[in-house]
């Protein structure tokens, strides 16, 4: 590969293709319909912890489920965008505040659902894990968001 730092011409058309790279990292619709389904499968376990029967745990089925979920999601985007954005985790920079986010977000609405549900409180479960799963979609936007940034400013975000 040909020296590129002393040539602005190779530099901008360099800049060019990261930014046309990065205009491809986008969510379509079904991508972000499928992050809601996914993230409403964790959050249906405490309800399912509490309304099956004893000695029967709905977290193994669900903890398949929401890996298929993210799997099929993963592969769908690769597939449309023609690049392969992997899972990221809080290592990556760019995308921490969003990671931190999802597990923020994750870690509290699964405390205050089992919390509710247990007092009897069916509803206000049920709005806990509508927000909590809106709140996740917000933060799979800011996620991928955070890579096209990164992209065009020149990391390895791909």
């Amino acid at each position: 590969m040909p020296e590129v730092t002393g040539d602005p011409t190779a530099l901008e058309q360099l800049r060019v293709q990261r930014g046309r790279l990065a205009d491809r990292i986008r969510a379509p619709w079904w991508y972000l319909a499928g992050i809601a389904i996914m993230w409403a499968l964790v959050f249906a376990a405490p309800f399912g912890s509490r309304y099956l029967p004893r000695g029967i745990s709905p977290y193994p089925p669900i903890l398949v489920a929401a890996l298929a979920v993210a799997s099929l999601l993963k592969w769908g985007q690769a597939l449309t965008t023609g690049m392969k954005v992997g899972f990221r985790n809080l290592s990556y920079r760019p995308g921490r505040p969003a990671g931190i986010a999802m597990l923020v977000v994750s870690i509290a609405a699964n405390g205050s659902e089992t919390s509710l549900i247990r007092r009897g409180l069916l509803v206000a479960a049920i709005a806990v894990a509508v927000l909590a799963v809106a709140a996740e979609v917000a933060a799979q936007q800011a996620l991928l968001r955070a890579i096209r940034q990164d992209l065009r400013a020149g990391g390895g975000a791909a």
